[in-house]
């Protein structure tokens, strides 16, 4: 099958047919990898079994399956059409290019979901705000321990954030996520702001979590010495 039958709700999800159901084999790949591509203005899923921090997940409702679109949308300039569509095979990959066939092609880049389906996830971004997803926040109950207090292994590179009524850095909680300004943090470990969206896992031992941010000191210093070497 080299086209696959899609509907676009009003909410940015698609729903797959039940002849797409088995092209996709989503009894045998429940998750998603989603890429972008801005200058062709394309949106590539491929379904696989591996659970990634960057996975988006198919989800079963009524005689379908469902799967959110509507931010890889946002992200390739599409507006959000309720409506049937069909998306295109290519390789592994079936491709959504909208009512017209692409009429130019750029590269494909990785479009991580902001909810992890599976696992604890954190972002910090180019302001220094770190943010917590649902699964996180709720499970140190950021609604009540609405403080934290971080503390920074220079060695390995991972810092231990724990919550409670009475830490020293204010954790603001809205709807299904939580934030908190983690800019003087990084600056007083001398850890340079992220350029892009920092996102990573972690882990949660009861009020406490604890995430590695050595893959962005080592962007860091790579980039660094670039620019030395420019010089």
């Amino acid at each position: 099958m080299d086209k696959i039958n899609i509907k676009m709700d009003i909410r940015g999800f698609i729903r797959f047919s039940n002849e797409a159901l088995k092209e996709l084999k989503l009894d045998k790949n429940p998750f998603a990898d989603i890429e972008v591509d801005v200058e062709g203005k394309r949106i590539a899923v491929t379904p696989t079994k591996t659970l990634k921090t960057s996975s988006f997940r198919f989800m079963p409702n009524g005689a379908g399956y469902l799967l959110y679109f509507k931010g890889a949308m946002n992200a390739t300039g599409f507006q959000v059409a309720p409506g049937p569509y069909t998306m295109v095979k290519e390789g592994n990959k079936f491709v959504f290019t909208g009512k017209a066939p692409a009429k130019k092609k750029g590269a494909w880049q990785p479009f991580a979901c902001r909810n992890s389906v599976g696992i604890p996830m954190l972002s910090i971004d180019s302001r220094g705000t770190i943010i917590f997803d649902k699964r996180t926040c709720t499970a140190v109950e950021t609604a009540k321990n609405d403080t934290m207090v971080a503390e920074y292994d220079a060695n390995k590179k991972v810092f231990t954030l724990t919550f409670s009524k009475k830490g020293f850095i204010n954790v603001r909680t809205i709807a299904s996520h939580a934030n908190a300004s983690f800019m003087g943090t990084l600056s007083s470990h001398g850890i340079a702001l992220p350029t892009k969206s920092f996102r990573t896992s972690c882990k949660i031992d009861g009020k406490v979590i604890t995430f590695s941010v050595a893959n962005l000191v080592a962007e860091q210093k790579a980039k660094v010495k670039a620019a030395k070497a420019k010089k």
